[in-house]
């Protein structure tokens, strides 16, 4: 449990909650200070208790996670059930510049075949040889371009063939399931946590015209008693290796899996459990120190 000053602290921000309703323009803000080794572990409490995306921001030795939960005391509840001695506290943010960064937002090439860009920037008419993905993520479920994002969709682009089946596990915006349509997946299924995601990842699939191809449901589940050609999972390492048995389970034997949302040094233990689980190392993908591996189930 967080101690008392942090919820106390929690309970004075709480009392401003009136104010902000009237003016309508803040966000309340999860902040968990944690060691650098607690980042992963503390992200995934995050997203337990509801956000959709954590972001990180180095602070001398600790790093601060920040991440909407909901209303005011949904965040109290949040700080409440904390554990591991993190410090806590709520901050407002107010969102009338959020969308400021839009003006700034550039399209991300995953490989010289395949662009992820974004939805209100135009496309260049005479790049005729290059895929462009539009995304929209509206809140905070990603562009595209955060380095796993970027990895994953690479594979992909490279692995899935025409007719397979593929499962996107922690989907956010959509971008991985929509690249794994464009090239020829007939069915692709995305599973996000977030309710919110679903939404969002649905719109994405109409901008790029693969809404036949694609389903996308709120849960936090591999579905039980199916099977993909290939299953991707760009998730925490705690949720990783949760999940790693029903991943496991989820792939037809011989199939890939696709693994990120992993640091380049805190990557060996989730790798080593899925060797464990009788799969080998196809290829293993670094970038700006995020790592992604493409494993086959071989038995």
């Amino acid at each position: 449990m967080l101690n008392e000053a942090v919820v106390f602290a929690a309970n004075c921000a709480a009392s401003m909650t009136d104010d902000h309703k009237n003016e309508g323009n803040h966000v309340v803000h999860v902040v968990l200070s944690v060691e650098p080794a607690q980042v992963e572990l503390a992200a995934d409490f995050l997203m337990q208790h509801g956000a959709r995306a954590v972001e990180e921001r180095p602070l001398g030795q600790l790093v601060e996670l920040w991440a909407v939960i909901g209303d005011v005391e949904a965040s109290e509840r949040c700080l409440t059930d904390c554990v591991g001695g993190w410090a806590g506290r709520v901050e407002w943010v107010d969102i009338t510049l959020s969308d400021a960064w839009k003006e700034f937002a550039q399209a991300v090439e995953v490989n010289p075949q395949l662009t992820i860009v974004p939805s209100w920037r135009p496309i260049d008419a005479n790049d005729g040889t290059r895929t462009a993905i539009l995304i929209d993520p509206e809140e905070s479920f990603g562009l595209g371009d955060h380095p796993t994002t970027r990895l994953v969709a690479d594979m992909l682009w490279r692995h899935v063939c025409p007719g397979m089946s593929v499962l996107d596990m922690g989907s956010g915006s959509g971008v991985l399931s929509i690249v794994a349509a464009l090239q020829g997946a007939t069915r692709v299924l995305g599973i996000d946590r977030s309710s919110g995601a679903v939404t969002v990842a649905e719109r994405n699939a109409a901008r790029n015209s693969v809404v036949d191809q694609t389903e996308f449901r709120h849960g936090s589940a591999v579905p039980f008693g199916e099977t993909f050609d290939l299953v991707a999972a760009n998730i925490l390492a705690p949720v990783l290796l949760e999940l790693s048995d029903s991943i496991v389970r989820a792939v037809e034997p011989e199939g890939p899996i696709i693994l990120s949302g992993l640091h380049e040094d805190r990557s060996a233990h989730v790798v080593e459990r899925y060797l464990a689980l009788g799969c080998e190392i196809v290829e293993e993908m670094v970038l700006e120190g995020w790592y992604s591996v493409l494993m086959r189930r071989m038995k």
